[in-house]
């Protein structure tokens, strides 16, 4: 049977959770209306009703079922709060480069801010994956005895 198979009943469920926590909050906050913001407030965390719980009921399965949760889906739900994080009305999205001068543009950072408990989440952008290490090439500066060798002689010494 196919890793996959036995679970499709979760999957489906986790994926309509998370369409339907989307949808309901876009028609909650969708006509202007935006979610109060409790930056300031201690231990008086924000409650929007079924959108937040669907989200965190979505947490809840994949945690229970120990089912992965795309990675687009993890960006688009607050970890502290389970607010569905949409654009306009319950996030802030901004960019930031904090190298000296701004100078680095591969350290450009996304920031979303979660207006209803000031969460903030950093996603890089712009610079490139790094492959597993597995799967990088063998550079020279990581053994440089082995440069000037032959072939045969360079996987003798890179198993020794």
């Amino acid at each position: 049977m196919a890793k996959g198979a036995a679970n499709k009943h979760l999957q489906a469920r986790i994926t309509y959770l998370e369409k339907a926590s989307k949808y309901i909050a876009q028609q909650q906050f969708g006509q202007g209306d935006h979610a109060p913001n409790n930056h300031g407030k201690e231990g008086n965390a924000p409650t929007y009703g079924l959108p937040q719980l669907l989200s965190s009921h979505l947490r809840s399965v994949s945690l229970k079922s120990q089912i992965r949760v795309p990675r687009e889906v993890k960006h688009s739900i607050c970890r502290s709060c389970d607010t569905p994080l949409i654009e306009p009305s319950t996030s802030e999205t901004t960019i930031e480069n904090l190298s000296k001068g701004k100078a680095k543009p591969w350290a450009d950072v996304q920031v979303v801010t979660c207006k209803a408990c000031g969460t903030r989440k950093r996603f890089p952008i712009g610079a490139e994956k790094q492959l597993k290490k597995k799967n990088r090439p063998l550079s020279a500066t990581a053994n440089p005895s082995v440069e000037n060798l032959e072939p045969e002689q360079q996987s003798e010494q890179i198993k020794t």
